[in-house]
């Protein structure tokens, strides 16, 4: 039974509420007050543009004019996403995953446990009208009179339903779980939410079912003007008692949002490290009752200015400020059309917990200070009458502290406003580090699966911003889960996820800067398409779907032949001098000769010389000659050997039954940005070939798998890539057949503009952004975020992962802005918390690292 400070008249039934029956989303009290409740989804505020801002705040304020006339109740609350239905979640999802997956996810589970999981629920409670007493009298013996009554307001709860399902509010009727929950965190305030919730409750409640919720929670204050309650309850199987404290907002001097960077003021509480509920009351006041208040305290203003003058006194300018500012108000109700007009009343309460008293005083006042100098918070005397108000059909404590304020002010405090991004299915890769502290979790095959898009994900920043540690995680995690990588790493440290002894068993690492000849030969890094890929199925919608799925293989055998012939054109014009390539004899030369030759798996690029040799068309005899000699001294240094084999052979298996292969071209000397051919090295000149001829090999382990079976393909260095044409044609045929052959393709590069270049923005699924500098990057990097630029968002981007010039320590943690491709959008926190993971995925140099401290060792002796 939920005892009271001071008892009051009850019907019969125990339970010391106001409220006497739930009927659906409705609730109705001792009084007859009929109130609708409402969930409203949450709303992303973080990273949309100033006229994208507005247009929410707008459309809130013309959702809530609507309401004239009614009075609006507003409850915040939080919905615990307990860490173990997560590790459940997660586990469900999992496919032969690797041994010791349980006891890497009971690790995980602990870590996310130090984070808060939990979901912002937002209640709106919209009063209909009243039921009479002869239907409360007759619902003590039959509930027909009652529903009557209810069916009866049935117009208005059609138009109020319509309302708050509008874009601006975007709330749906609570169901009966949402008003169990409102019930349990209600007149539990305060206590720790329940781990388990009880079954799904009945849609009609009657004051005996309501005991459920007040019996066993005690309400006491501990003398008449202490600055808390206690409120002690069962939870989770034992007795467990809090400390309250009811705040409630004061004058308030609110910044024009978005405008001066704050956002919604209702968010700020999202900062906070500690739970906190939130109960609004507000009359949303009629034209005609608006006008007359003002009237009447313009009459009380003029009566004062008329004082002074008969006194020959001069008017304080706070005075002609109030007249002033009355004169405008009484000018928009008159004038206003739109409703952003309208005036509210309102009543905002704020109550925080803690175990202990001095706890709870201590985060009182971290509110009061989060929200000065704009709000005056206040802590009142009554704090029993306070709380109450958080429990539904409880009236207001008292008028004291009432608000007034313009529509589109309440409109401003957006309460649905969230950190959205991630889903709570997928590992941890972080928290968020924006508006609030969550946990964000991410499933790569999440959108491929369910969502039917691609699975390409584009992973953006500087040198040293972060991109190896975040695709490192997301590798290390999912191969733990038991999904097979291929990473190509041409600077090499990524070798060493495969030294770790969790996944050194059933890694590969291959050095193709030492792998055999011909490892690279460009007619064998692209399959042919395998025929058990084209099933009829797949072409249902035809009027044949047999004959088109054999066409359909056909056609793509065809393509990928000519990829072939493409390739090792781009090869061999690849190992030629940059003075010869650009040429349009050599292009003409090496184009006839591939065209000759035969373009299946088992050919060699030495089929391409022996037609040079034998050209005698066109004129070209001497040059294709000159070319002939020129590839067959290529064919003989390190780097040429890795494309011209020796034989013909079939390496597959190097990567077939492994779950992590990582390729290194350690060694590899990639040309700097923006430098022309014309000036690359001869290391430089024959690093770029073996770059996208190494990205094609690794590509080929897609279509060497199961269509339906998840893989991860990491491309690092992408943008150079980006810079061939085959590179480019790489890129592009990964993220279009990402989707139908359930891949998560990770491409890392410095520059969003090569993206943005290749043409491969459509099939973009998530986007991370880590540290980006020079305006150029930033509006390529906000393009594919999906932000618009010149909206101060590119000093954010050049900000991340920022290190104070006093520290002299590396960061252990790396920011990015995550947009995950399912409109959620946040600033968020990457943190490597395994120690070896750590060290396996740091690049920065440390020249400490492989050899012992002298010092040390001198102190040893010196010990002996």
């Amino acid at each position: 039974m939920l005892t009271t400070q001071r008892r009051t008249p009850d019907t019969g039934h125990r339970t010391g509420l106001a409220l006497t029956d739930v009927v659906g989303n409705l609730t109705v009290t001792r009084t007859g007050y009929v109130t609708a409740w409402y969930v409203a989804e949450p709303q992303r505020w973080s990273f949309k543009t100033d006229r994208e801002r507005n247009q929410l705040v707008l459309a809130h304020a013309q959702r809530l004019a609507e309401l004239t006339g009614r009075r609006l109740y507003l409850r915040i609350t939080h919905r615990p996403y307990p860490v173990a239905r997560w590790a459940e979640a997660l586990h469900r999802s999992v496919v032969n995953p690797l041994p010791g997956w349980e006891s890497y996810l009971q690790e995980e589970q602990l870590q996310v446990a130090r984070l808060p999981l939990d979901d912002k629920v937002i209640y709106y409670g919209v009063r209909l009208g009243r039921v009479s007493g002869a239907g409360r009298a007759a619902n003590k013996v039959l509930r027909g009179a009652l529903d009557r009554e209810l069916a009866a307001l049935g117009r208005d709860l059609t138009e109020i339903d319509r309302t708050m399902s509008a874009p601006g509010m975007d709330a749906s009727p609570a169901q009966a779980h949402d008003m169990d929950w409102l019930l349990t965190r209600s007149i539990g305030l305060g206590l720790p939410a329940p781990l388990d919730p009880p079954p799904q409750p009945d849609s009609v409640w009657s004051p005996s079912d309501l005991a459920e919720h007040t019996d066993g929670v005690e309400w006491s204050a501990p003398e008449p003007y202490a600055p808390h309650l206690r409120i002690a309850g069962d939870r989770n199987g034992q007795r467990v008692e809090r400390y309250v404290t009811i705040l409630t907002m004061s004058r308030m001097d609110l910044p024009d949002i978005p405008e001066s960077g704050y956002g919604p003021w209702l968010q700020r509480l999202d900062r906070l490290r500690f739970p906190y509920e939130v109960s609004g009351v507000f009359d949303v006041r009629e034209p005609a009752q608006t006008d007359r208040d003002i009237r009447d305290q313009l009459d009380r203003i003029r009566h004062q200015v008329n004082h002074h003058a008969e006194h020959d006194v001069d008017v304080p300018l706070q005075l002609s400020r109030q007249r002033d500012q009355g004169r405008g108000i009484e000018d928009e109700t008159r004038s206003g059309f739109s409703g952003l007009a309208t005036r509210v009343h309102g009543w905002i309460r704020i109550a925080v917990s803690a175990a202990t008293a001095e706890d709870v005083r201590n985060r009182a006042d971290q509110v009061i200070k989060m929200y000065s100098p704009q709000v005056v918070i206040k802590r009142p005397s009554d704090q029993y009458t306070m709380a109450r108000e958080f429990i539904p059909g409880e009236d207001l404590a008292h008028t004291g502290y009432r608000r007034r304020m313009p529509v589109t002010t309440l409109a401003g405090s957006l309460p649905a406003a969230t950190a959205l991004v991630g889903d709570r299915v997928g590992p941890h890769i972080g928290s968020t580090s924006g508006v609030s502290r969550r946990a964000v979790m991410w499933h790569p095959w999440m959108s491929t699966e369910q969502r039917e898009r691609s699975g390409l994900t584009v992973v953006l920043s500087t040198l040293g911003g972060g991109k190896s540690t975040l695709c490192g995680k997301v590798v290390y995690d999912t191969t733990r889960m038991g999904v097979p990588w291929v990473v190509l790493d041409p600077s090499g440290p990524l070798t060493r996820l495969c030294d770790l002894p969790e996944l050194r068993p059933y890694s590969r690492r291959i050095d193709l800067m030492r792998a055999e000849p011909g490892t690279l030969n460009p007619y064998h890094v692209i399959p042919d398409p395998r025929p058990e890929h084209y099933t009829p199925e797949q072409y249902a919608d035809y009027d044949d779907p047999a004959l088109e799925a054999s066409l359909a293989l056909q056609r793509d055998t065809q393509a990928a032949a000519a990829q072939r012939r493409t390739l090792a054109i781009d090869a061999m014009r690849g190992l030629l001098p940059a003075q010869i390539t650009g040429s349009q004899q050599t292009q003409t030369a090496l184009l006839l000769a591939a065209g000759r030759t035969d373009a299946s798996v088992h050919s060699s690029p030495h089929a391409i010389i022996k037609e040079l040799e034998a050209e005698s068309g066109l004129g070209l005899a001497e040059h294709a000659g000159h070319l002939a000699k020129l590839l067959h001294a290529a064919a003989e240094l390190p780097q040429g050997q890795l494309i011209f084999p020796p034989a013909d052979g079939d390496d597959r298996y190097q990567t077939a039954h492994q779950r992590l292969v990582v390729m290194s071209l350690r060694g590899l000397t990639l040309p700097a940005d923006g430098t022309p051919p014309s000036e690359w090295t001869l290391e430089e000149q024959y690093s770029m070939p073996l770059l996208y001829l190494a990205g094609w090999y690794a590509q080929r382990s897609i279509y060497d798998r199961d269509m339906n079976d998840r893989k991860g393909l990491f491309l690092d260095e992408t943008h150079a890539l980006l810079s061939v044409p085959s590179g480019r044609t790489l890129v592009k045929k990964t993220g279009r057949d990402s989707r139908k052959h359930n891949t998560r393709a990770l491409y890392a590069t410095q520059d969003g503009g090569d993206i943005l270049t290749a043409g491969v923005e459509n099939w973009v699924d998530s986007v991370f952004v880590g540290r980006t500098i020079g305006a150029q990057a930033q509006r390529a990097a906000l393009g594919l975020l999906g932000i618009e630029p010149g909206h101060g968002y590119e000093e954010i981007l050049e900000g991340l992962s920022n290190q104070s010039r006093s520290s002299n320590t590396r960061l252990g943690w790396r920011e990015f802005i995550f947009n995950d491709g399912n409109d959620g959008m946040e600033r968020i926190t990457v943190r490597l918390d395994r120690p070896a993971l750590r060290d396996a995925l740091n690049s920065t140099a440390n020249p400490h690292r492989s050899r012992s401290n002298p010092f040390v060792e001198l102190a040893k002796d010196g010990n002996r």
